[in-house]
């Protein structure tokens, strides 16, 4: 029960550290910029108009999305790096 109670709060603990985790990632060299962070949840995305045709909108989608994958990919790979060890610790069922 005493383990349990252990890996609940250090679950708890990873949780809140993985809030703070942000990345950014971008496409078209620069034409959009997204952050997400940890919750994988985008946080900014930035346009920077000279680097797109404003009228080709087909495009910007294909960078928007894009760019929003990269940054997920870099996230996962982010948390993973982190949670390396941690959960190793903690005595879970199946881990």
């Amino acid at each position: 029960m005493l383990d349990q109670i252990k890996a609940a709060n250090e679950l708890r603990k990873i949780q809140k550290e993985l809030k703070k985790v942000e990345v950014e990632a971008d496409a078209g060299n620069g034409a959009v910029v997204i952050v997400m962070n940890g919750e994988q949840k985008v946080t900014s995305v930035k346009l920077d108009p000279e680097k797109y045709d404003v009228a080709d909108t087909g495009r910007l989608e294909k960078l928007i999305e894009s760019a929003v994958n990269q940054a997920n990919s870099t996230l996962q790979r982010e948390v993973a790096e982190r949670m390396k060890g941690k959960l190793g610790g903690l005595n879970l069922p199946g881990m």
